[in-house]
């Protein structure tokens, strides 16, 4: 039958009072009143029956009641320290193990990955492509990249940016001239039906007066991946997350046309346990990608 422990208060407050022989240093140290160790204490010595502590006019001493069960009370609150210091201490600091959309890891991560790695050249990154959110039960990832809307029980989340969805082409495909919408409507769009890139699509049509069926749709597909690698190499046009493509267009290998842009209600976010947050690694790499992501 388990033993009639007391409190675990009472015993950390006998632990600090033990430790700085005083009442008033373990209220000091504890941010509470000499009283409410004194209450505490008390309530300790009638739970077992002795008494712990000698006090006089110049300090309190154990005593040897006291004596004989202080080692045991810090053994314990040092076993309970190390147990919680084990569960947020950070695993293999130097190997950061990243899940991201197929697109984000594909369009953009895996072509700047170089850059992460000249600025730590110690650390490794592991990508593990996927669409569906983890659970964090193992150590398999530390952080992952979603594009939602930011709520995911049981984990932490951090806006990387808002995001905007842009009607692109390849330079290569206009180069004579600017397009006129008749010349648009000729060209082949590749059409991502995701959640945010459809209604960004519908709106320009409102925009522009015009109706689905008057675009040449040459595919539909819930995979970013495609649609911006065919357009990139200009075998049409598309809509798509402007987080994807921004540095071809900085670069101009694409063109926003008619500068378009509609606001995503979807964001890019980090999402982990809020302990992994303190981990360096995680840091280090939100802060590169924090970076990395302000094309604004």
């Amino acid at each position: 039958m388990p033993m009639n422990l007391p409190p675990l208060k009472s015993l950390s407050f006998f632990l600090a009072a033990a430790r700085n022989k005083s009442f008033k240093g373990a209220a000091e140290e504890l941010f509470v009143t000499q009283a409410a160790v004194s209450q505490q204490i008390r309530l300790l010595e009638t739970h077992l029956k002795c008494q712990l502590f000698i006090r006089d006019v110049k300090q309190t001493l154990l005593s040897a009641e006291g004596e004989r069960l202080f080692p045991f009370i810090e053994n314990a609150f040092n076993q309970i320290s190390q147990g919680i210091s084990l569960l947020s201490s950070e695993p293999e600091p130097n190997t950061l193990k990243i899940t991201s959309l197929h697109s984000f890891t594909s369009l953009l991560l895996i072509p700047k990955v170089n850059e992460f790695q000249k600025m730590y050249p110690e650390m490794m990154l592991q990508f593990s492509p996927s669409n569906q959110v983890v659970d964090f039960k193992d150590d398999s990832v530390d952080i992952a990249i979603r594009r939602g809307l930011g709520n995911y029980p049981g984990l932490e989340s951090k806006r990387l940016i808002n995001d905007e969805v842009v009607l692109v082409a390849s330079a290569l495909l206009f180069e004579d001239a600017f397009p006129t919408m008749e010349a648009l409507l000729k060209v082949p769009l590749f059409l991502d039906v995701s959640s945010d890139i459809k209604p960004a699509y519908e709106q320009f049509c409102y925009q522009y007066k015009l109706l689905p069926e008057n675009f040449n749709v040459a595919l539909h597909t819930t995979d970013s991946v495609p649609v911006v690698e065919k357009t990139i190499s200009g075998q049409g046009i598309s809509f798509v997350s402007k987080s994807l493509v921004f540095e071809r267009l900085k670069e101009g290998s694409l063109i926003n046309l008619f500068g378009y842009s509609a606001r995503s209600p979807i964001s890019l976010f980090l999402v982990a346990p809020a302990r992994n947050f303190q981990w360096e690694k995680v840091k280090k790499f939100e802060e590169w990608l924090k970076t990395l992501l302000n094309y604004n």
